[in-house]
């Protein structure tokens, strides 16, 4: 416990400094993967890289599982995995075989795992998403059919996703036989969660916020609609009366919006823990969030 307690600290340590880094240069510049060798499964394919410590040898060297969420999510989850191999830790990051950024990397190794659709499938989904994100001539109700449309087409191709990964019974038992010291993750999707879970091992969340801010209630901290803005709401800390109303009114609907987001991964926590637990006791157990 006190080695994990060691190594989530330095992963908390190399958040920071990627974060900093981030802000004072914002492009970055293509790393080339230099994979050494591959052993393939029947069902998943491990990559293995050897990660190239750039500045020296550290005592101690821990063992990190990465579970990202696909698209932007990815960005700044790929940085935090790239530091740390670059230090000398040992990093695993699980993608699916098709996704839309996710790909090998210099310092981290991959496990990849099948998933029941092709490239196709997830351009249009993206597709989908692209189009209801554009100006559009058509009328509100149209408008808010597309969007319900798009986010749809989102949901179903994480939930296959996650799904696939969850149980496959030959992945999870890998990750268990390897002895992580931790896992990061995004928890707006949250398998990576699920899987801290399965293993017994410390969480650290890397996000920009939920949504429905199932976050903070996970995370226990006080949120008052009259102080704390809403997600997407617009609004800051500073807020006049009318703007605290309509504040509130987003706050109403919240749990409502949790539930069509998280509904399917209630009953997958349920299928894949075996215990009657909800995503927000799941996403409880969570030992850092880092806010981005």
């Amino acid at each position: 416990m006190r080695k994990a307690a060691v190594f989530v600290f330095l992963l908390l340590s190399a958040a920071m400094e990627v974060s900093g880094a981030a802000d004072k240069k914002k492009g970055s510049e293509a790393e080339t993967p230099k994979p050494e060798g591959k052993v393939k499964g029947k069902k998943a394919e491990t990559a293995d890289t050897v990660p190239a410590s750039d500045i020296g040898s550290s005592a101690f060297k821990g063992n990190l599982l990465v579970v990202p969420m696909d698209g932007s999510h990815w960005i700044g989850v790929k940085a935090i995995a790239q530091e740390m191999g670059r230090r000398g830790h040992r990093v695993t990051v699980v993608m699916p075989e098709i996704s839309m950024q996710m790909g090998p990397g210099k310092h981290y190794n991959t496990v990849t795992f099948p998933v029941p659709y092709d490239q196709a499938y997830v351009d249009s989904v993206m597709a989908k998403n692209t189009e209801a994100l554009e100006k559009s001539a058509e009328s509100f109700m149209q408008q808010v059919q597309s969007k319900m449309s798009q986010f749809q087409a989102i949901m179903d191709a994480i939930h296959i996703t996650a799904e696939t990964l969850l149980f496959n019974d030959s992945i999870i038992t890998h990750l268990a036989q390897q002895n992580f010291d931790a896992v990061l993750t995004d928890p707006m999707v949250p398998t990576g969660s699920l899987i801290a879970r399965k293993l017994g091992l410390p969480t650290v969340n890397l996000l920009r916020g939920i949504p429905c801010s199932l976050d903070l209630k996970a995370a226990g901290c006080p949120s008052p609609p009259s102080y704390v803005p809403r997600f997407a709401s617009g609004l800051t800390d500073r807020m006049t009366f009318m703007e605290r109303v309509f504040n509130s009114l987003i706050a109403l609907f919240e749990p409502l919006l949790c539930r069509l987001i998280y509904r399917h991964f209630d009953h997958l926590a349920h299928q894949f823990l075996g215990e009657k637990v909800s995503i927000a006791e799941v996403l409880s157990d969570s030992d850092i969030w880092l806010m981005r």
